[in-house]
């Protein structure tokens, strides 16, 4: 296999970022986007990281050098990410995000008759659309966990 020139951006160094980060490490360069990356490179750290990989805490940079993102954080987070992430994202970058969970928008100020619906409850693929000028967003989604990538374990 050879690798790949362009490098993937992974947004978030989470289990499941790192255990995205090494399956993608395989067959292409990433660099992976975390907050604080010294959370990462701490001795002892049960996972052993790809030469192909490469630590940031630039979002700018991965957005920048990356058309395709894989953004991995938790879904309290994930709207966040995405405002953070839309002054460098353009309309070609793909986005295939591995967030389980919904975006809750209940208005602070509600009334008592006030009813939960579908205005207020987003799916990640409608937050990108909503915070960023993305056109090409996908879902990655199965029952694996990280521990059980990592071991190469299959999804079915």
């Amino acid at each position: 296999m050879s690798m790949l020139d362009e490098r993937v951006g992974i947004l978030g160094a989470g289990s499941f970022g790192m255990a995205l980060s090494g399956i993608l490490a395989k067959n292409t360069r990433v660099l992976l986007y975390a907050r604080n990356p010294a959370t990462i490179l701490k001795p002892n750290t049960p996972e052993s990281l790809s030469n192909n990989i490469e630590i940031t805490d630039s979002l700018e940079k991965v957005v920048r050098e990356c058309n395709t993102l894989f953004p991995v954080v938790p879904s309290s987070n994930f709207r966040e990410l995405m405002i953070e992430s839309a002054p460098f994202l353009r309309p070609y970058h793909q986005l295939i995000h591995g967030t389980k969970g919904l975006d809750l928008q209940i208005p602070e100020k509600k009334s008592a008759d006030f009813t939960l619906n579908k205005e207020h409850v987003f799916t990640m693929s409608e937050i990108i659309r909503q915070e960023t000028v993305v056109v090409r967003v996908g879902c990655m989604a199965g029952p694996n966990l990280a521990s059980e990538l990592n071991a190469g374990h299959p999804a079915a």
